[in-house]
């Protein structure tokens, strides 16, 4: 039988009541000690010395209202409880974070300089270069540069060089669906030691090439389709992007958690499981209470929902995207974003994942990366 303990006044019943009531699911405890299950308190803020040792601990720390929801949960087989349930997901996020870099995107007000960090805009690039294009020949667009001396240092990722995903502008955002996304038909990745502020190209020299950025090619193609509805014309599309405005990116460590994506989550939830000597399930997932909303559980990790980062565990929207022949880790996530400053959709609010596979990012060979976007 799981434990439980109150702090401050309940709003609807006496401590007696309360007390009564709990002791048909728990072992009810006056103090806050170590091997202490639940505490239930009126404020998670209050301050008070039962909260304070409860964080200590570990202890999973609820809310009079959840608390009621629990003694109202009706148990079946196969199921795990509220509690149990919640204590399986705090213990996976407890144990298994991972440190990474989030990404904050911000409209620039004004051009950024070429070696800028930034989503959209023009690409640092130098005289003598061959520009990336597709299979086809077409000149891919910028869609991510990171100066990686604006980011804080994660253990192998690189702390200076220039990192360039280039994506052709169209419909499939440089997704190849023959291949397995390693193969940079319509997408490319330059990886630049060193870079230096003097010998990038100028706007009007990358204009010159054909190299416009996602602004540029998407007022294009706006004026283009205005133009064919003033005259009546059938409405084609000839360039779409996830981005149309340039933005500047701030950078800024971070702790990612695991979420049910993941195939090794369920792994994870069996050790939790274990570790409680609750059943352990072949499918956990599918066993967690349907009386607890899972949406408070899962994509947090960000204040505002976005999960624009560098390292840390992916995000997907259908599946696992990663490979099942090798270990690989993210190197860039972009996630679409809708707000009065940001708009980035990838697709029907998709996410696209960069992996490398360590030994290569030790080695900095960004030469085989595998390009992986899904949406709804």
């Amino acid at each position: 039988m799981e434990s439980v303990c109150f702090t401050g006044a309940c709003p609807d019943m006496t401590r007696e009541e309360l007390t009564e009531m709990a002791e048909e699911k728990f072992e009810v405890k006056t103090s806050v000690t170590k091997d202490l299950d639940i505490l239930v308190c009126a404020d998670p803020n209050a301050g008070s010395s039962k909260l304070e040792k409860a964080k200590k601990n570990g202890t999973l720390i609820i809310s009079y209202e959840e608390f009621q929801e629990i003694l109202d949960e009706d148990e079946y087989e196969g199921f795990y409880s509220i509690v149990q349930t919640r204590k399986i997901l705090k213990y996976i996020r407890d144990n298994y974070g991972m440190e990474c870099v989030r990404i904050k995107p911000k409209k620039a007000e004004s051009p950024l300089s070429m070696t800028a960090s930034k989503f959209g805009g023009l690409p640092y690039w130098t005289a003598g270069e061959e520009f990336p294009k597709d299979v086809e020949g077409h000149i891919l667009t910028l869609l991510a540069q990171i100066n990686f001396s604006d980011v804080p240092h994660l253990p192998d990722y690189p702390e200076k060089g220039l990192l360039q995903i280039f994506i052709l502008a169209d419909l499939s955002l440089g997704r190849d669906m023959d291949d397995d996304g390693t193969t940079q038909n319509y997408w490319r990745v330059v990886w630049r030691d060193d870079v230096d502020e003097s010998l990038a190209l100028s706007a009007d020299a990358l204009h010159e090439m054909g190299v416009h950025s996602a602004e540029e090619i998407m007022q294009k193609e706006h004026e283009r389709r205005d133009s064919q509805m003033k005259s009546g014309k059938k409405l084609t599309l000839e360039h779409d992007f996830p981005l149309e405005k340039e933005y500047a990116l701030t950078f800024e460590k971070g702790i990612s958690h695991p979420n049910q994506m993941l195939t090794e989550y369920n792994d994870m939830a069996m050790s939790a499981a274990k570790e409680f000597g609750y059943p352990v399930y072949e499918d956990p997932q599918g066993s967690f209470s349907e009386d607890l909303d899972m949406d408070d559980y899962f994509c947090e990790d960000s204040k505002d929902g976005n999960l624009h980062q560098i390292g840390g565990y992916p995000f997907f929207v259908q599946r696992d995207g990663r490979s099942e022949d090798e270990e690989e880790v993210l190197l860039l996530q972009i996630d679409s974003e809708y707000n009065t400053d940001v708009n980035i959709s990838l697709g029907d609010d998709g996410i696209a994942n960069f992996f490398i596979t360590p030994e290569n990012l030790k080695k900095r060979d960004f030469s085989k990366i595998r390009y992986y976007s899904d949406c709804y």
